[in-house]
C-alpha cells in the first residue's frame, strides 16, 4: 500500500535522493489524498441532513487538489503546496462560514496551519509562516465575522451536537499526527547528522591510515625498481640483467595493481548505483578469463556452478570488481603443494535469501587474522605479494549494495567466501 501511494504521488520511477525532502513531499500528498477523502464525506454528510450541497466549490477544489498532485508528479513541489494550502483554506472557510459556529468546523485550522510547517523545507520557511498566518487569520475571521458564502444551512441541536463532536475529534487527530510527523522528521534529521558524524570520523581514520600506507607502498616499488636499474647498469652477465628485469617487471605489476586497487577504491565511493540484469556464470566466467593466465594460475583448476541461466539485478562492474579481489586472491594464496588446485563458485538460494559462494583449497587463513581481513592495507606477512587493499575494497563495495560478506577457512584447508545478495535482486 506504501509503495502504491508513494508511485501515485511521485510516480513511478521518480527517485529523490534527500530522504528529508522525500518525506516533506509525501507528506503533502498525503494530505492532498485525505484532502479529497474528506470532500467526499462531508458531502455525503450534506446530503444526509438534507441541504443542497454546494457542487461547484467541491469540485473546484477537488480539481485544484488533484493538480497539486500533479504538480508532485511534474518535480514542481513547492507550487503543489501553493496550490494545496490555499484551496484548503479557502475551502474550509466556506465550509465553516455556512454553518453554525458551535459546530467547531473552525478547528480544523490548526491542523492546516501546522501542515504547512511541515511540507516546506528550511529554504521555503517564509512560505510555511505565511500560510500559518493565513490559517489562523481565516479562522478569526470565519469566528468573528457572521456572513456566508454559500446557502447557510440550519442544523438541528442534535446535528449540531454530534457535529461538534466528530469535528473536535477529527481536528485533535489531525493536529497529534501532524505533530507526530514533524518530530518524526526531526529525528530522522538527527540521526542523519550522528549518521555523518560517524561516517566522517571513519573516513578520517582511513584518510590517515591510506596517507601513511601509500607513501610506503607507492615509494617502495619505485627505490626497488631504481636500485634494480642501478644494479643491471653494473652487471655484466646476460642471465643476471634478465632476472633484474623480472625483478622490475614484478615491482612494476605490483604498482600498478595498488593503483588500480586505489581507484576501485574510488570508484566505489563515488559513482552512484547503476542496476542491471547480470548473467552471474557468464560475469564469473569473464573475471576467471581475465585472471587465468597469471602466473600463479597455472595448474588451477576453475569450477563454475552458477548456470548460465540464472540473472541478478545489481551493478555489474561493483559486482565484476568483488569476484576479481576474491578470485586473485585464491590464486594468490593457493596451496603450491596440492596436486589438484580448485576455485569453485556455486550459489544457494531460499525464498529468503541469495549468496554466492567462492570455495578454494589454498593455505587458508589463521583464527586470528579471520576479523582483520577486510581492514584497510591489512597484509597477513610481511612476505605477501598484496596491496592490502583487495578485501577492504570487496567489503566497502558490498555494503554500498547493501549486501554482506562472510569468511570460513581453515588453516591448510583452504576458505570460503560468502556473499549475501537482497534476495529482491534476484
Amino acid at each position: 500500500m506504501k509503495r502504491v501511494i508513494r508511485n501515485l504521488i511521485i510516480g513511478k520511477d521518480v527517485y529523490i535522493e534527500s530522504r528529508n525532502e522525500f518525506r516533506h513531499i509525501m507528506l503533502s500528498g498525503q494530505y492532498a489524498l485525505i484532502s479529497l477523502l474528506a470532500i467526499a464525506f462531508y458531502f455525503s454528510l450534506v446530503i444526509e441532513n438534507g441541504f443542497t450541497p454546494p457542487c461547484l466549490i467541491y469540485a473546484v477544489a477537488a480539481g485544484l487538489i488533484v493538480l497539486s498532485l500533479f504538480m508532485h508528479r511534474l518535480g514542481k513541489h513547492c507550487t503543489a503546496n501553493c496550490l494545496l494550502f490555499p484551496t484548503l483554506n479557502i475551502l474550509l472557510l466556506t465550509i465553516v462560514s455556512s454553518e453554525s459556529r458551535a459546530t467547531c468546523g473552525f478547528l480544523f485550522f490548526f491542523p492546516l496551519a501546522i501542515s504547512s510547517s511541515a511540507v516546506f523545507n528550511y529554504s521555503q520557511r517564509r512560505l510555511a509562516i505565511f500560510f500559518a498566518l493565513f490559517s489562523l487569520a481565516l479562522m478569526i475571521i470565519s469566528i468573528s465575522c457572521v456572513y456566508s458564502l454559500i446557502p447557510y444551512r440550519n442544523y438541528s441541536s442534535e446535528t449540531i451536537q454530534a457535529a461538534q463532536l466528530r469535528n473536535v475529534i477529527i481536528a485533535f487527530f489531525l493536529s497529534v499526527v501532524t505533530v507526530y510527523l514533524l518530530i518524526s522528521i526531526n529525528h530522522h534529521i538527527s540521526r542523519q547528522l550522528e549518521d555523518s558524524y560517524l561516517q566522517s570520523k571513519k573516513l578520517n581514520e582511513e584518510l590517515d591510515r591510506f596517507v601513511y600506507s601509500t607513501s610506503h607502498d607507492l615509494r617502495a616499488p619505485l627505490l626497488s625498481v631504481l636500485g634494480l636499474l642501478e644494479l643491471s647498469e653494473n652487471s655484466a652477465e646476460e642471465m643476471e640483467t634478465k632476472n633484474y628485469h623480472r625483478l622490475m617487471k614484478l615491482r612494476i605489476s605490483n604498482l600498478n595493481k595498488f593503483i588500480v586497487d586505489i581507484t576501485n577504491y574510488s570508484r566505489n565511493k563515488r559513482l552512484q548505483i547503476t542496476k542491471e540484469d547480470i548473467i552471474l556464470g557468464s560475469l564469473a566466467n569473464d573475471v576467471w578469463e581475465s585472471l587465468r593466465y597469471s602466473p600463479d594460475a597455472d595448474g588451477i583448476e576453475f569450477i563454475n556452478e552458477i548456470p548460465l541461466d540464472l540473472i541478478v539485478r545489481n551493478d555489474g562492474s561493483r559486482l565484476r570488481i568483488v569476484l576479481s579481489n576474491i578470485i586473485a586472491n585464491a590464486i594468490r594464496y593457493h596451496d603450491q603443494h596440492r596436486n589438484r588446485k580448485y576455485i569453485r563458485l556455486y550459489h544457494q538460494q531460499t525464498a529468503d535469501s541469495f549468496a554466492i559462494h567462492i570455495e578454494d583449497n589454498g593455505q587458508g587463513i589463521a583464527p586470528e587474522f579471520q576479523a582483520k581481513i577486510f581492514d584497510m592495507f591489512f597484509r597477513g606477512n610481511e612476505n605477501s605479494q598484496g596491496t592490502g587493499l583487495g578485501l577492504f575494497i570487496v567489503k566497502e563495495t558490498l555494503a554500498k549494495l547493501s549486501s554482506t560478506i562472510q569468511l570460513r577457512s581453515s588453516l591448510q584447508q583452504g576458505s570460503t567466501f560468502i556473499i549475501s545478495i537482497p534476495v529482491t535482486e534476484i
